[in-house]
């Protein structure tokens, strides 16, 4: 769905550029009853709306607008369907001719860009039914273990004339925005490796290694397209293996390789810092903190405010000390009868520290499973210290849900008065909130579900005993 963009920088930019900068551009679309196109944009994984254009005496739609280069939608009613087309910064005056019925009839008038790129549209259009034939047969005749040979072979021809079809536009063309998405959409040529273990590993290596070698992610003009997103989200979700600094790296890498003239890393850097922020998956919030420190509290992102640097920053401080690997800190609070409990006092082997508060609906409905964990484990000297968040009067509440919910096999505490700061310490933001210490009081897992508890001990025993096995 296209969502409107509020449009009042664009009125500014219009104020300040000259009007012979801006493009003028004609849709002349044929057998269309309606008397409205939108003509949309691209950006991140969005489509927004450029603008709104109304039909004119001519029975055409004009847009006159200073656009960034990149791909364009004109979205039609009321079948809601789009087509594309191009805008770079040399061809500023073009038409654009397109049948409502047959939307595959599309031309160009003034733009050699989109003529280029319609016509590699045209030619995909015309070989994909031959292609589509081709695959259907081959897949029945291997269900009938049939020789597919020749099939093959006239499937590679007509793959062979596509690729020579992008070969001859991008030399033609080197600087044109169609050149730069078929460049960017070109598959990779990949050598040959062994079909063992370490040749698949070699080979993904030489893909990820090259997976951006036809595009340039410091070009602004990549900005404003479809496939921008998809790939940059593919190199980190796919590529990279799900742990926080390989992501790091990954997210380096790409930052480092768009430099700092486009708008290219504002828009992908806010992207992937609200990405991480959000992030379900326990460890990723290193990310988070990473990009905090090394591009937001360094001057890196220079469009940011003051304020939301500061925001930012702020966060990144509360999550660092509680990242798994560190240390957790020790803290002090109070049983029911006053004596104080400390984690560095606690004899065990593993604790898991749970805050938790009686007003919490999601507390209530898993504390039975803490409770079953702990009698469970109990022999493996894994202890539950559950601290109650309430302070002053209400913690009163929290002996009175103990004994209701049976958590009497809980190292149980409180701080009437705060005098600990585990909030801060802990960054307890949420309840429950679960932290995994070892002896050492590293940090091994945190914000896990009593319903997951086993299976995270069960990985830290293997773990473990891996380790074991390797000392020996």
């Amino acid at each position: 769905m296209i969502v409107r963009k509020t449009s009042l920088l664009i009125l500014l930019l219009g104020i300040v550029f000259n009007l012979s900068a801006q493009h003028k551009i004609e849709f002349a679309p044929s057998n269309y009853e309606s008397d409205t196109l939108i003509i949309g944009y691209y950006i991140l994984d969005k489509q927004l709306v450029q603008d709104t254009l109304y039909k004119n005496d001519k029975g055409t739609f004009e847009l006159e607008d200073t656009l960034s280069p990149g791909v364009y939608l004109t979205l039609t009613f009321p079948d809601m369907n789009f087509l594309q087309f191009l805008v770079n910064d040399f061809e500023k005056e073009f038409r654009m001719n397109f049948d409502y019925i047959e939307k595959s009839k599309v031309s160009f008038e003034g733009s050699h860009d989109n003529a280029c790129f319609q016509s590699y549209v045209d030619f995909i259009n015309q070989q994909r039914p031959a292609a589509d034939s081709l695959k259907m047969l081959i897949g029945q005749m291997k269900e009938k273990s049939q020789d597919v040979s020749l099939l093959e072979a006239e499937l590679e021809m007509i793959n062979k004339s596509v690729l020579m079809m992008q070969d001859s536009l991008i030399e033609a063309n080197p600087d044109f925005m169609s050149t730069m998405l078929l460049k960017a959409n070109k598959e990779m040529e990949l050598p040959e490796f062994d079909n063992t273990e370490e040749g698949r590993l070699a080979q993904y290596r030489y893909y990820k290694d090259h997976y951006f070698d036809f595009i340039d992610l410091s070009d602004t003009n990549t900005l404003y397209t479809p496939f921008l997103f998809h790939r940059l989200t593919y190199y980190v979700d796919k590529l990279t293996p799900r742990h926080p600094d390989s992501v790091i790296i990954s997210l380096d890498y790409i930052f480092n390789s768009m430099g700092t003239e486009g708008m290219n890393l504002q828009y992908y850097l806010s992207h992937f810092l609200n990405l991480y922020a959000q992030s379900k998956i326990v460890g990723m919030d290193k990310v988070y903190v990473h990009l905090a420190e090394e591009y937001y509290a360094k001057g890196k992102a220079p469009w940011a405010t003051e304020e939301t640097v500061s925001k930012i920053l702020d966060r990144a401080a509360k999550l660092k000390p509680v990242l798994i690997g560190k240390t957790g800190q020790d803290i002090k609070v109070f049983g029911e009868d006053g004596t104080p409990i400390s984690i560095s006092e606690i004899d065990y082997e593993y604790l898991v520290l749970l805050f938790w508060a009686p007003d919490c609906g999601h507390c209530k409905k898993s504390m039975p499973g803490f409770v079953e964990f702990a009698e469970k484990y109990k022999d493996k000297n894994i202890k539950v210290f559950a601290i109650c968040t309430k302070y002053r009067e209400k913690v009163e509440g929290c002996w009175d849900y103990v004994k209701e919910k049976d958590m009497l096999g809980f190292i149980n505490g409180a701080d009437e008065f705060n005098r600990s700061d585990f909030k801060l310490k802990y960054f307890v933001n949420t309840t429950p909130k679960v932290y995994i210490l070892d002896k050492n009081r590293e940090i091994l897992m945190k914000n896990v579900g009593a319903d997951q508890l086993d299976a995270v001990f069960e990985s830290i025993f293997k773990q473990k005993e891996q380790e074991r096995l390797q000392e020996k």
